[in-house]
């Protein structure tokens, strides 16, 4: 069974950063075929990038379009951000600064991401305001429900070997893995986590690519306004 567990890991991470690839592909050949003309140089680069970040960190787009859902929604993404870095200890030897400094953060974002999903569901479901897009946009948040319900129940009532949880993730990324801990609820967590990471959708994978390019077409667009 460990080996089983070890070598579905190694896959699923394999097919994410393949289509991370694809996706990046994409979207250069996409830029590269541009009929605008749209000239490469360093300043118009960074700023867009910089538009771009801060368009992603803050959602901004979202909350022009609905308030409403944007505090739920970014509620939502810090605390998975929060997470993340807490989860940070278990990949590295000897943990930095600023992951010991998200500890204590990432511990209460945990109590936080469930509520945020039940407030994302309900502005969605129940009152019209929001479609999902298709059932897949449903499933991967409740996913991520059940991913952050799993969590809480191994930080509060069923503890786990840490330890045990540290050296199986150290060996995954140093490439000597060792046997996970013997925890169904752990299982459970781990093949949430790499189902998600398996069908993550592909406007995650290509946020970054489409924000900088939309930054892009508004720097343009800014351009020629201010020429004419």
């Amino acid at each position: 069974m460990s080996t089983v567990i070890i070598v579905a890991t190694y896959a699923v991470i394999a097919m994410f950063y393949v289509r991370l690839t694809l996706h990046a592909l994409r979207w250069l050949e996409a830029a590269v075929r541009s009929p605008t003309g749209r000239v490469w140089n360093t300043m118009s680069t960074v700023r867009a990038v910089a538009s771009a970040a801060l368009d992603i960190a803050v959602l901004r787009r979202l909350l022009v379009v609905n308030p409403a859902l944007w505090i739920g929604e970014w509620i939502f993404h810090a605390s998975l951000f929060l997470i993340i870095l807490r989860h940070l200890r278990y990949f590295t030897d000897v943990a930095p600064p600023w992951v010991l400094w998200a500890q204590m953060p990432g511990w209460i974002a945990g109590f936080l991401l469930p509520i945020a999903l039940a407030y994302i569901l309900g502005i969605r479901l129940l009152t019209g305001q929001e479609r999902f897009s298709s059932k897949a946009n449903l499933l991967t948040l409740i996913n991520v429900f059940f991913i952050g319900a799993t969590g809480l129940l191994m930080s509060t009532k069923y503890p786990v070997d840490l330890v045990a949880v540290k050296l199986f993730a150290l060996g995954i990324v140093t490439f000597s893995p060792s046997s996970p801990p013997q925890s169904t609820l752990l299982m459970v967590h781990l093949a949430l986590v790499l189902g998600l990471i398996l069908y993550i959708p592909s406007h995650v994978l290509s946020a970054p690519f489409v924000m900088l390019d939309a930054r892009y077409r508004d720097r343009e667009r800014q351009e020629v306004m201010h020429d004419r």
